[in-house]
């Protein structure tokens, strides 16, 4: 009998069937064992590997736009797939889904509050629905205490510098600008 799959890898990482009974299932270290290094790393792996590659695999079929909301399940498949002691503030992650216009809707993140360059405050899927394409955008924190409005798009990062960071609903007017350039 053919097993039924649990998890979805996004990206590159593997389907893998669900855990037999038998199986057994590493420990996680302790997080406030782990360094600010090891914080970092996987801060940024989520904010720029990660969600741009959910973000990818939404356009190609792979994943619903749900998915790209669905922290629970993103939690889950990073420390399946990834490191099982994976870090993230995933309590102070919000997602949303709002509509732009009649060809647009985003996906917006806010992340927790930065720690260092070039930590993420927020992220938006921007997502033209009438011709299946979209792209990643992110308010990070830079040096100098200054932020940049920063986009994703198929591994290629660009900057279309400096902004304020006046919160949440700036950041979509921003990023809600950029549609008429997409």
């Amino acid at each position: 009998m053919e097993k039924e799959f649990r998890f979805r890898g996004p990206g590159n990482l593997p389907i893998i069937p669900p855990l037999e009974e038998s199986d057994e299932i590493e420990e996680r270290d302790e997080q406030s064992a782990m360094t600010e290094d090891k914080k970092h790393s996987d801060r940024y792996f989520l904010q720029y590997k990660y969600i741009p590659d959910l973000v990818a695999d939404m356009l190609s079929g792979k994943i619903s736009v749900d998915d790209l909301m669905d922290k629970d399940w993103w939690e889950c498949s990073i420390q399946l797939f990834k490191d099982m002691n994976f870090y993230f503030e995933w309590d102070e992650l919000h997602c949303d889904k709002i509509k732009v216009d009649d060809d647009y809707e985003m996906v917006v993140y806010t992340f927790p509050k930065p720690r260092q360059t070039p930590d993420a405050a927020y992220g938006a899927a921007l997502i033209n629905i009438t011709n299946n394409s979209a792209i990643y955008y992110t308010l990070e924190y830079s040096f100098g205490e200054k932020w940049m409005l920063c986009s994703m798009n198929q591994g290629t990062h660009r900057n279309y510098g400096e902004v304020e960071n006046l919160g949440l609903e700036n950041f979509i007017e921003l990023v809600s600008e950029k549609a008429k350039e997409f």
